[in-house]
């Protein structure tokens, strides 16, 4: 079985529970169009991390893209993303779970709520790290465009 990168298998599963088991019943086709495009994105985007490559991610940011990273201590923007790019070329071995749970859609924004579970960090060290995501997408010139979004280390529950 070929693996995308360091990506793990989970992207698939991912996939597969966005659109079964995890998706709400009774939305209607046009949340089902933005919950396949929105996740679609966020799976390419965390694919192009974990080759050392956030030039995907710069691409899908709105005007005005703000999120706060678990790590970071304020948010950032596009600068942000490039100075973090800059520090994971080379860096190739992440390994990276990630599960679709919810999707809000109103208009022409919606916010995607998952989690992620790293066992691996870019640069190899092992680790076990889980966290709860939200990205905000808003429709941008015919196309959907990440705005913000924050993430957090899970806590104990």
């Amino acid at each position: 079985m070929k693996v995308l990168s360091s990506i793990t298998l989970a992207f698939a599963l991912g996939t597969a529970a966005a659109a079964g088991a995890n998706a709400p019943a009774g939305h209607d086709a046009r949340w089902e169009a933005a919950r396949e495009a929105i996740w679609a994105k966020e799976l390419a985007i965390y694919e192009g991390r974990g080759r050392g490559d956030l030039s995907l991610y710069l691409g899908n940011t709105a005007t005005n893209y703000v999120a706060w990273p678990p790590f970071n201590e304020v948010p950032k923007g596009n600068d942000g993303l490039r100075a973090t790019g800059a520090q994971l070329a080379g860096k190739t071995k992440e390994h990276l779970e990630m599960t679709f749970l919810d999707l809000a859609l109103n208009g022409d924004t919606a916010v995607v709520y998952y989690k992620t579970h790293r066992t691996m960090r870019a640069d190899g060290t092992p680790s076990d790290e889980r966290f709860e995501v939200t990205h905000t997408w808003v429709m941008q010139d015919g196309t959907w465009k990440v705005l913000g979004g924050m993430a957090r280390a899970r806590p104990d529950r």
